[in-house]
């Protein structure tokens, strides 16, 4: 019993925490999410630090509406990530501000309002944030005036065919202004988005093959399972180790995760060597394992599919994503100078 006994709760001292990194590093030695948030924040400047890894982040829930926009820019700025899965929302809401009058398009609202009058206002609420439906509108206007300029992976009967992460690609070449889409397109990000038909995205590019914007029929379709070959490529030809932070749950952390058993069926066909899985993993989620759910399901879970190393260095923190990730990210920054 003695041996369990060897390190006490040291109380943190807000009088001497002065950064986010002392702020996040005196919270080791306390508990709860707090001690979760430290080592998750141990976990994630391991993966930064190595020059052999690969590292991915999975965004999913109205990270772009909640502020949080600039902390993935500024990630991608500091060369800290290599690829993002995210929603389609994700990218509306940004595609939405870049065309914005001072590259901003939500407001601060609030959770208790009047929706039937939100709605006769053209205002749609993101829990506390509101963005006017003018600004899909004019996001709509821009993405439609852009498709015909795209260069399309292959055309036939009228369809034009292009993995999303093409898509994302030259969309953020095209825009002018600071974004999510141009600062990847600029840094070399690759951003892959396996659900983009569940978003104000895919709404646009539909909406752009019903009005014909292509001229001569032709559509746009999107070859999501090319996605996922990409992707793979990516990582198989990549360092040697890989690394994923999941923010949220939904499609994105799946998709991000599933790269690895398929890795491995193709390796199987192919009879060459597969690959063990990630080997670092940072998740901040809200959502529970006892109801089964994938958004819930656990790193170690994750492992017996072999999405994960056997020996994988992880952290889970049980938290509201807009308070642990920029606290994360800004610790993270100052650590790493």
């Amino acid at each position: 019993m003695a041996s369990r006994l060897n390190r006490k709760i040291k109380p943190i001292d807000p009088r001497a925490t002065r950064t986010p990194n002392a702020l996040v590093s005196d919270l080791a030695g306390c508990s709860f999410q707090g001690r979760a948030l430290s080592f998750a924040l141990e976990v994630w400047e391991a993966m930064c630090r190595d020059k052999e890894c690969v590292r991915v982040m999975s965004l999913a829930g109205a990270m772009v509406p909640a502020g949080m926009g600039t902390v993935i820019i500024r990630l991608m700025e500091a060369d800290l990530l290599d690829a993002i899965v995210c929603t389609g929302a994700t990218l509306s809401h940004d595609l939405c501000n870049i065309v914005a009058q001072d590259e901003q398009a939500h407001f601060i609202g609030y959770e208790h309002e009047d929706d039937e009058a939100l709605r006769s206002e053209e205002i749609n609420r993101i829990y506390d944030t509101y963005l006017p439906e003018s600004a899909f509108r004019s996001a709509e206007e821009a993405l439609a005036s852009l498709l015909p300029t795209f260069t399309y992976d292959r055309e036939a009967g009228g369809l034009l065919a292009i993995t999303t992460c093409s898509f994302v690609e030259q969309l953020g070449k095209k825009l002018k202004g600071r974004g999510i889409l141009t600062v990847a397109a600029e840094k070399g990000v690759r951003i892959f988005v396996p659900a983009i038909s569940d978003s104000e995205l895919g709404l646009d590019v539909l909406t752009a093959n019903v009005k014909g914007r292509l001229g001569d029929g032709r559509r746009v379709v999107f070859d999501t399972l090319g996605d996922v070959d990409e992707f793979s490529r990516l990582i198989v030809n990549g360092p040697e180790r890989a690394g994923l932070v999941t923010v949220g749950g939904g499609v994105p952390r799946n998709w991000a995760q599933q790269v690895y058993p398929y890795i491995n069926m193709k390796a199987k066909s192919d009879k060459v060597n597969g690959a063990d899985g990630y080997h670092y993993g940072v998740r901040i989620t809200t959502d529970r394992p006892e109801f089964g759910g994938l958004s819930g399901c656990t790193i170690s879970e994750s492992k017996s599919w072999g999405k994960y190393e056997n020996q994988a260095v992880e952290a889970s923190v049980v938290c509201d994503a807009t308070i642990a990730f920029p606290l994360l990210t800004a610790a993270l920054f100052e650590r790493l100078g």
